[in-house]
């Protein structure tokens, strides 16, 4: 069983080994490829989802660069490399019923899967993100 810390009732984040970026995507490393996907913060935040634009299988991008896009009914939303990497996988399923991102952004709710193509160093714990979290909470940023 997997561990979660649980945020002001609504947001959980899943303890290691998943790992985090500052802009809310998840990965989990399994044989030197990472899944991928938005946190479940970041899935509550954007609301009811309506359409994913996903890479291409091949595409390569830098860290911080935007891989896609998501769109909600109330707003559009990047999601960023994690790190250095290359698409290996998408969950293109997603791209007619993005609901999954939503109900199970841990699970079924996976966007790719990439393999990196330098250091995967700039990620963070959930431990990081989850205090990252309360402070955007707090300030009112989120």
């Amino acid at each position: 069983m997997v561990d979660e810390i649980v945020l002001k009732d609504k947001y959980k984040f899943v303890k290691e080994p998943y790992k985090y970026t500052i802009t809310h995507e998840w990965v989990l490393e399994e044989n030197g490829v990472w899944l991928y996907g938005v946190t479940n913060y970041a899935a509550v935040e954007l609301g009811e989802l309506a359409y994913v634009e996903l890479p291409g299988i091949g595409d390569t991008f830098s860290t911080g660069d935007s891989m896609g896009i998501i769109e909600a009914l109330k707003t559009v939303s990047d999601f960023y490399a994690p790190f250095d990497c290359e698409v290996v996988e998408v969950h293109s399923d997603l791209e007619d019923d993005a609901s999954d991102i939503t109900e199970d952004c841990y699970g079924k709710g996976w966007l790719l899967k990439v393999k990196p193509t330098a250091g995967t160093d700039v990620l963070i714990s959930a431990e990081e993100y989850a205090k990252q979290v309360e402070k955007e909470i707090e300030e009112g940023t989120h």
